[in-house]
Order: structure tokens, then C-alpha cells, then sequence
């Protein structure tokens, strides 16, 4: 049998909380940080297509819109590659 003091003791159920809050926080943060690298990514990829921007829209744009893919699709495959490549 519980004792009915148990009832009146406030219990600690902030631990769930707790966790469930950084759990959040540190998901964020990662998201944060894939966003930076995607922003990265674009950056280089801007870089490097300044020099010749026909050479790069022929050598990478051209083939992934010749295959289907929308304009947006093309860039975030690109970006994809150059943190993954192969």
C-alpha cells in the first residue's frame, strides 16, 4: 500500500522534459549547421562557376536539366555532391 504522503511530495517529471528539450536543441543545431553547409556549398559553387559561367552551366547544369530535373533540383544535387561526393 502507498503511503498517502507520496501524494503531497512534488515529483521531478521535468527529466523527460528535460531531455526532450535537448533533444530539440541539439537537433536544431544540426539543422543549423547542414544549413550553413548548403550555403557552403552554393558559395563554392558560385565561386568556381564565376570564372566560366557557360563551361559550368554546359559541364553540370545542361546534363541534369537534360535529364528531368528542375533548375532547383540541379543546384541541390550539385550541393549535395560537393559535401558527398561519391
Amino acid at each position: 500500500m502507498k503511503d498517502p504522503k507520496d501524494k503531497l511530495i512534488p515529483r521531478k517529471i521535468d527529466d523527460g522534459l528535460k531531455t526532450a528539450a535537448e533533444e530539440y536543441r541539439e537537433r536544431l543545431d544540426r539543422e543549423d549547421l547542414e544549413r550553413r553547409w548548403n550555403l557552403e556549398a552554393l558559395d563554392c559553387i558560385f565561386n568556381e562557376s564565376e570564372g566560366c559561367p557557360e563551361k559550368f552551366h554546359q559541364s553540370w547544369i545542361k546534363p541534369l536539366l537534360s535529364a528531368g530535373v528542375s533548375l532547383e533540383t540541379a543546384f541541390s544535387l550539385l550541393v549535395q555532391g560537393k559535401f558527398r561526393p561519391n
